[in-house]
């Protein structure tokens, strides 16, 4: 059901298109282009600077998980310029709304074609972590030719039968999705899928700009696919050993995940690679990961005191990565709001602000902060956000 929604809301905006030729500008990033038709959504953009609508051009779509649209665009611009291509990324889809998601896919590609001239059989998409499970769903679906999949794979870790685009993966030594993103290279390798996959020092994040020219080029065909290396005996001792520490994070008690935590954070400083520090940084990152996501999942079901507990154990982990803290501070305002603990859901809010979240729409939109608004902090905390 989820796979026809999101292909019939393609085509949907696909049938919409109709290029209204308002100028834009080339050559640069462009952080909000407004929807015409819903004022609340947007999308950052960067046009080729030999752009013209009097041919179409390829678009790479990007999604990322904290609906921070400028990170991928400016990540990409450089190397879609080389190429040709228009990227464009939305500022609305985010882990955790999966039927806003798919509302701000829609949106996206109607205005982008409503606005831009587009070749239609080279549209691409670039997602990271949940958005990158996303980007593959939606491929599923609709007339994706290609996706970067960064830090993730398909959702469940079962890739479907008749697999119809490309796929370049990738994923840093020390992702705790490392293993899952390695394992479907080689899947989709034995099937015969048009593949590639790529490490690189670092951990859950979007692909190093220097491999950006490369995805571009694997997608558009001009690089072939290449099986993915052998596993190493450190990537085969690092992979047995989280997947016990991840398991005793979930039988222990929060005494013994704060002594395992606090264990990982001195492994996580190590000098030199290997499998111990690798361990150690997806440990701490897989831990925030989950206990966020479940915390969102605890959230959408009303078990606001449940939820506050798991982006509590998020926070514990201290993952060093701006957007989702941002993110887990505003979950656990909410939450927090929920058990109408004013206090404490102020102290969030504030520190998620501090993080990053700029986002007045789904403040201003969520009920729960009703009895907040009133209050001086509350108040300063909206006028502190980055306009």
């Amino acid at each position: 059901m989820v796979r026809q929604t999101i292909g019939l809301a393609f085509l949907a905006a696909l049938a919409s298109g109709a290029m209204a030729g308002e100028e834009l500008p080339r050559g640069r990033v462009v952080q909000r282009v407004v929807c015409a038709g819903n004022e609340s959504q947007s999308y950052a953009l960067y046009l080729p600077a030999a752009y013209s609508p009097k041919r179409a051009w390829p678009i790479l779509y990007c999604l990322d998980p904290g609906a921070r649209g400028g990170v991928p665009v400016e990540l990409f611009a450089e190397a879609a310029e080389q190429a040709g291509w228009i990227v464009a990324g939305s500022n609305n889809s985010h882990n955790g709304s999966l039927a806003g998601s798919i509302d701000a896919i829609g949106w996206l590609v109607r205005s982008t074609h409503e606005r831009l001239a587009i070749d239609d059989s080279q549209v691409y998409v670039a997602g990271f972590s949940g958005a990158a499970r996303l980007a593959l769903l939606w491929a599923g679906t609709s007339r994706i030719s290609g996706v970067i999949a960064c830090s993730a794979g398909f959702s469940g870790g079962t890739i479907p039968k008749g697999i119809s685009f490309r796929v370049f993966g990738t994923a840093g030594l020390d992702d705790f999705n490392f293993d899952e993103v390695y394992d479907m290279a080689r899947e989709l390798n034995q099937r015969g899928v048009p593949q590639r996959f790529a490490e690189f020092p670092g951990g859950h994040q979007w692909l190093p700009k220097a491999f950006t020219g490369r995805a571009i080029d694997f997608l558009s065909g001009r690089l072939p696919a290449e099986p993915p290396p052998p596993a190493s005996p450190v990537q085969k001792k690092a992979a047995s050993r989280y997947a016990f520490l991840t398991d005793e994070m979930e039988r222990s008690n929060e005494n013994a995940q704060r002594a395992i935590l606090d264990r990982m954070r001195r492994d996580a400083q190590l000098p030199e690679d290997g499998a111990e520090r690798r361990v150690a940084r997806r440990v701490l990152a897989g831990t925030f990961g989950g206990a966020f996501e479940h915390g969102i999942a605890l959230f959408g079901q009303k078990k606001y005191s449940e939820a506050a507990q798991a982006f509590e154990l998020a926070l514990m982990a201290k993952a060093d990565n701006d957007a989702f803290l941002a993110e887990t501070y505003y979950g656990l305002a909410a939450a927090r709001a929920g058990v109408h603990d004013t206090r404490r859901s102020l102290d969030a809010l504030e520190r998620a602000v501090a993080n990053g979240f700029g986002d007045r729409d789904r403040i201003e939109r969520e009920p729960l902060f009703e009895r907040l608004r009133s209050d001086p902090r509350f108040s300063a905390a909206i006028s502190a956000m980055k306009k």
